[in-house]
């Protein structure tokens, strides 16, 4: 992915290209040779989007919400959130309501979430301009005076303190809080879209305190459901948590609904044992110069304020045009800088604007392998290329952090204003209509442009995908294909797509009676853990059955099973008032071809066949016809060595890709 030196006026640095990427970089960029910048961090959009991506197949189907505070990290936040956007993210999230109004007047409308607030914090602002707020407490009247002044109510994300000693209400203030947001809640003055917490020691993976985080966690949302609220997003998960959360006993309990990932979005790793590399992530932040001066010193020279370094014979040392007042840090003594094919230590103190490298200290710089390149001839000349951090054989951002006893959120957030960010790769169009639509009032991930994006493997098809995107019926982008020998590996198949489903999803069972529908339905339930007892709904039509607690994703959504071969059209699904639950629940349809497609512009088909042939759909529906169907129906589920062949078909935005089950 990086181009070595080649010449004392190539450039050292090239934009990232992942597999499958085809994006191009802008026509001329400053960096580029006969337009030389004097220093820039360049930010390669294409690294954005490919990490995001990753991130998703990680995430399993989780709502990811894109971390795009100070200023995206110091990459650019409206280019990154835009790139991010681009990539499949559901959400923003900011600290300040400063920084969400920011992105909304540069014209994205994706749900943008800001946690951090003062006394001077603009609510009212937040709300004309639908900004969701994390609510810790303290706050909490000064926005209910908002929504009162703007008849604008606020969607809001409950923060729990689990540990972390920061913001977010402690569990002994949590039950105040509910019963207050439930009494606003009543009144109209705001909805509970989440509750969340921070994770302390989510980079130490071993540390007990995260368990007992997510524990609180699971015990205040179980609180809040029970004084009445019902949020859609429960998350904890940080880019620590995400990237360690196969490796916990049970991952879905540091996934939740959705994860917050701020770190992995620019490529960098927050563990110290663990690269970028080990994850799939391309650091997306370079941040390079040009060598202002070159000369040759005697033993025992003197170098930059303090004299604390001498040089140990003659030598040659390089001016490089970068110091703190660009952000970097001043005791970052012995960090790296590449020039050409070869790594040179800072020497000396670092310096408000510029700081010094030793070049007779300098060693090769090493390939993927971690081997040192073919040694070349090379004399640093005035103008060359030097390269602080970047990705590839590129030091990294780690490398500076260690050398200054930092880590490396602080290295790429402090660089300053006066070090202009050039963004390369193919920028992607303004966001003005890829959120969700507010009006549809669901969960940000009901409607993601992105697809499932999710499971192991994310975007990557399931094998046995038979058609492409965009093939097949009119809007359906995919379609997977298994035969299975059992009632038990039906439910087995359905268990391992339930990961992937999230409030405001839509699932139509086709198949004829005793093809398994509701035993593809209990799958579904033990996956999403909610309530067993799973019957055809055939006397009710519908029945909800709640998510549990204590079961394998608390907080999750509950499950809707819905039995709509009595319904006659479109217009009698209108009794079962789908729609008060459709966006805060799954809802799965059996016999709901042609009568339910109106609820939701995506859905996930699942087509049930019985090797044996298909019987005809009912016709009656006399009280006893049903009971002898129903009989039937449960009898021939229970066959256990009969052969079925399922078919998964996605239809529409929120599935573009298929889930790899």
């Amino acid at each position: 992915m990086r181009r070595g030196f080649a010449g004392s006026s190539a450039s050292l640095w090239e934009p990232v290209r992942p597999a499958g990427h085809n994006g191009t970089v802008s026509e001329k960029t400053s960096w580029q040779s006969g337009q030389p910048s004097e220093r820039s961090a360049v930010v390669d959009l294409a690294a954005v989007e490919h990490n995001v991506k990753r991130l998703m197949q990680l995430a399993r189907g989780r709502t990811l919400v894109a971390v795009v505070k100070a200023d995206g990290y110091g990459h650019g936040a409206v280019q990154v959130a835009r790139a991010a956007l681009a990539a499949g993210a559901d959400m923003l999230g900011t600290a300040h309501v400063t920084e969400a109004l920011a992105l909304r007047a540069a014209g994205i409308t994706a749900p943008v979430l800001a946690w951090l607030h003062t006394p001077a914090t603009d609510f009212a602002a937040a709300l004309e301009q639908d900004v969701r707020l994390g609510i810790s407490g303290g706050e909490l009247d000064a926005v209910l005076d908002a929504a009162r002044r703007t008849g604008r109510p606020a969607v809001v994300h409950l923060k729990v303190d689990s540990g972390l000693g920061r913001n977010g209400a402690t569990p002994e203030q949590w039950p105040a809080l509910v019963r207050r947001v439930r009494e606003a809640e009543g009144e109209g003055l705001l909805s509970v879209e989440g509750i969340f917490t921070h994770l302390a020691v989510a980079d130490e993976p071993a540390r007990p305190e995260t368990a007992e985080q997510l524990a609180t966690l699971t015990t205040a949302v179980r609180s809040a459901r029970e004084a009445g609220l019902s949020p859609t997003m429960v998350h904890a998960a940080n880019t620590p948590g995400l990237l360690s959360a196969a490796d916990r006993e049970d991952p879905d309990a540091m996934l939740r609904d959705a994860v917050r990932v701020g770190l992995g979005l620019y490529g960098l790793s927050p563990f110290a044992d663990r690269t970028p590399e080990d994850f799939g992530l391309v650091p997306a932040m370079t941040l390079r110069t040009r060598v202002a001066n070159v000369k040759d010193v005697p033993a025992g020279a003197g170098v930059s304020y303090g004299l604390t370094y001498r040089t140990e014979g003659p030598t040659r040392l390089a001016l490089i045009p970068l110091g703190y007042a660009d952000g970097v840090p001043r005791v970052a003594t012995g960090a790296p800088v590449r020039i050409g094919d070869r790594l040179h230590p800072v020497v000396g103190r670092i310096a408000m604007d510029q700081c010094v490298v030793d070049l007779s200290r300098s060693r090769p710089v090493t390939d993927a392998a971690g081997k040192p390149g073919a040694a070349r001839e090379h004399t640093v000349r005035i103008g060359d290329e030097a390269v602080l951090f970047g990705a590839g054989s590129n030091p990294s951002v780690t490398d500076w952090a260690d050398a200054a006893g930092t880590i490396n959120y602080e290295v790429v957030t402090r660089l300053s204003p006066r070090v202009p960010r050039e963004h390369v790769g193919l920028e992607p169009q303004r966001d003005s209509d890829r959120s969700r639509s507010v009006e549809h009032g669901g969960h940000p991930g009901a409607d993601r442009d992105h697809g499932a994006g999710a499971g192991p493997g994310g975007v990557v098809p399931g094998d046995g995908a038979q058609d492409g995107p965009g093939s097949g019926a009119a809007g359906e982008n995919w379609s997977i294909t298994r035969e299975l020998a059992s009632a038990e590996e039906t439910r087995a198949l359905a268990a391992a797509l339930a990961p992937h489903l999230r409030a405001g999803d839509l699932v139509l069972l086709n198949g004829e009676l005793g093809a398994g529908k509701t035993t593809f339905t209990q799958g579904l339930g033990a996956g999403l853990g909610v309530r067993e007892g799973i019957i055809s709904p055939t006397f009710v039509l519908a029945r909800r059955h709640p998510n549990l607690a204590d079961g394998p994703r608390p907080g999750g959504p509950d499950l809707v099973h819905v039995d709509a071969y009595r319904l006659g059209s479109a217009e009698d699904v209108e009794s079962i008032d789908l729609e008060d639950t459709l966006d805060t629940c799954v809802t799965v349809v059996e016999w709901g071809t042609s009568k339910v497609e109106h609820l939701s512009a995506s859905r996930l088909v699942v087509d049930i066949e019985r090797a044996r042939g298909a019987q005809a759909a009912p016709e009656q529906a006399d009280l006893a016809g049903v009971l002898a169907q129903l009989g039937s129906q449960w009898e021939e589920d229970a066959s256990a060595g009969e052969v079925r062949q399922i078919t998964l078909r996605g239809v529409g935005p929120r599935w573009t890709e298929p889930p790899r089950v």
